[in-house]
């Protein structure tokens, strides 16, 4: 980035990055008006929708950051100033002159996508529905996924899964939409889990050599999961963050809502570390290869998601989200993007 950060806030940010990983030496250079028109028209789209939400403004004064993101009235004041803009051909010099992007920090890290499932569901256990998606109950919360698969009772469950596997992928998921036999549907939602740390059983089939680093994505996990079978259960019990659910009824075309209850768009959306950043800020993601640039914005978070350059890209919902999804894995680095105060 060629402009010179001027905010005064900026000390207090640079301060902030650099007890929690080292600033790169080089800049970003782009900027805004190195971003194509379509990409640029979604990123205005996107801070208008955080714009209109008291939890961005929320969560942004509650984050142990502030005000390194830009204070709260700076926002307002851009957000006023954006929505004045009528013709999409002068958002790239609008943003130019009033938002800035940070300059990267620590070393390139993984975007990876997440999606939307859709599994088959039952209000009643049969023998072909037998595995259960469990609501929330508070004297699971410290409990082990063996331990609460093997104590809960009928009054915890909310609905029953054909696949124990797919059943694994909604809990690392988060939310889904469940189809039940007459074609009804149920839009299944994220509420809490135990409080037990997310282990990534790719990194132990990896570790193992059951698969091979280069070639381990969602889909070769479930094939071996699924040529496992009496193995399956005892690799998937090692992760024990288990998730609870409740009926969403918001209308089945909406997307779920992220961390701070807006709406996920695809491939707009990312899900970023909260401890480093709060909730609701947008990025540009630069990909290592081609050195190609994508704005996003910050909808959501996730155990797995740890650093300043990680981050979880929505794909969408159903088959074509979660190939999208199964698949992603780049190298990136992160650019917060803030209000710009001369």
């Amino acid at each position: 980035m060629k402009r010179v950060i001027r905010n005064s806030y900026l000390i207090a940010l640079t301060l902030f990055l650099l007890t929690s990983g080292s600033l790169a030496k080089e800049n970003y250079n782009q900027n805004f008006k190195d971003i194509p028109l379509l990409a640029i028209t979604k990123l205005a789209s996107g801070i208008k929708h955080i714009c209109k939400s008291n939890y961005f403004f929320k969560n942004l004064k509650q984050h142990k950051s502030y005000p390194n993101f830009g204070k709260i009235k700076d926002w307002k004041i851009k957000c006023e100033k954006l929505n004045s803009v009528t013709n999409d051909k002068e958002l790239n010099s609008f943003f130019d002159r009033e938002f800035l992007i940070l300059n990267k920090i620590s070393s390139p890290d993984l975007l990876t996508g997440y999606y939307e499932p859709i599994i088959k569901v039952s209000k009643v256990k049969n023998r072909v529905f037998k595995y259960p998606i469990l609501k929330k109950n508070p004297r699971f919360i410290g409990k082990t996924r063996e331990f609460i698969e093997k104590e809960f009772n009928k009054d915890d469950v909310l609905l029953w899964s054909n696949d124990k596997i797919d059943l694994f992928f909604l809990h690392i998921q988060g939310s889904g939409l469940g189809v039940f036999e007459n074609k009804e549907t149920m839009k299944i939602a994220y509420d809490g889990n135990n409080n037990l740390n997310y282990t990534s059983i790719g990194k132990y089939l990896i570790k193992k050599k059951y698969l091979e680093a280069r070639n381990t994505d969602l889909f070769t996990i479930k094939d071996w999961l699924r040529k496992n079978q009496n193995v399956s259960n005892k690799v998937m019990n090692l992760n024990k963050r288990f998730i609870f659910f409740k009926e969403s009824f918001e209308a089945m075309a909406e997307s779920p809502v992220g961390a701070i209850g807006l709406k996920l768009k695809p491939n707009e959306s990312i899900a970023v570390d909260d401890k480093l950043y709060p909730i609701g800020i947008p990025f540009v993601i630069e990909f290592l290869g081609d050195k190609s640039i994508k704005p996003v914005v910050s909808l959501d978070t996730g155990s797995a998601i740890i650093g300043h350059n990680r981050a979880d890209l929505f794909t969408g919902r159903g088959k074509s989200a979660e190939k999208e999804a199964g698949i992603l894995k780049k190298k990136i680095y992160l650019y917060p993007i803030i209000p710009y105060i001369k």
